[in-house]
């Protein structure tokens, strides 16, 4: 039986290679045979590796060169172009186009010194998760001040809470127009929920025969505590609403004790 002569080799003993000694490498290496033909012996090849291995991909400065900069570009996956889009960041919508400006601007930052897509993106979304905490937290300490005014208020007038807030409400709506205030102002409606404030305006009423009777300018949600529990009920409730309508039990007992607790307050 005839034996199969073995392939030629593509190394001599002089350790030279063999024209087209790539082509043997497979199909996955032929988009690169103009730069393996560069190299004509295995030194060369070895040298080139251990450079490689022993520098790596430099972070480019200003005296890179342009295809240097683009190599380090495409190892760290920075994107072509300088925008939100490219380094895929989720930019919100319906922001303002200062706010616009701002991704923008990162992203132009970022390019300028090779910042990585993957990664700029991984920080903007940890950032945007940052600020939606703050946000919530804000939000949810100004439910509880509220809260806790009304507790206040409702302490100190009883039956009479709804008659008395709604003077202090005209009060202080009266003032604030009378003084050039515009009755949106956030300020304003959060004085509402300053009990101080609206036990000072009651008090102003009954010293100035102020009519108890007009309809105020409602700027805060001052409720009743009927109000309260109704809103708790629906889930509208900013502190304990979502808790009472698709809590886990823990959540739903706090909740339905809440209500209980406004209920008898309000003498059901």
């Amino acid at each position: 039986m005839t034996e199969t002569p073995p392939p030629p080799s593509t190394i001599s003993p002089d350790g030279s290679l063999s024209a087209g000694w790539h082509s043997q490498l497979g199909e996955e290496f032929a988009p690169h045979a103009a730069q393996l033909g560069t190299f004509k012996n295995v030194a060369g090849l070895a040298k080139s590796y251990l450079h490689l291995r022993a520098n790596g991909p430099v972070y480019p400065g200003e005296q890179s060169a342009p295809e240097d900069i683009a190599r380090f570009h495409s190892l760290a996956k920075v994107p072509a172009e300088a925008t939100p889009q490219a380094y895929g960041i989720n930019v919100p919508e319906n922001i303002s186009d200062t706010e616009k400006g701002i991704y923008d601007r990162i992203a132009r930052i970022a390019h300028q010194h090779h910042v990585s897509a993957p990664g700029l993106a991984a920080v903007v979304s940890e950032y945007q998760k940052i600020q939606g905490e703050i946000i919530g937290g804000h939000e949810s300490q100004m439910a509880a001040r509220a809260r806790e005014a009304e507790d206040l208020l409702i302490s100190r007038w009883g039956a009479d809470f709804e008659p008395n807030k709604s003077t202090a409400r005209h009060v202080i709506s009266t003032l604030a127009g009378s003084a050039g205030i515009d009755l949106d102002d956030p300020h304003l409606g959060e004085m509402f929920d300053n009990p101080a404030l609206a036990l000072m305006a009651l008090e102003f009423s009954r010293r100035t025969g102020e009519d108890p009777t007009r309809t105020p300018h409602g700027l805060s949600e001052l409720k009743s505590p009927r109000q309260r529990a109704e809103s708790i009920m629906s889930g509208s409730d900013a502190t304990w609403g979502r808790q009472y309508t698709e809590g886990n039990t823990e959540e739903k007992q706090a909740a339905y004790q809440e209500v209980m607790r406004l209920l008898n307050l309000a003498g059901r």
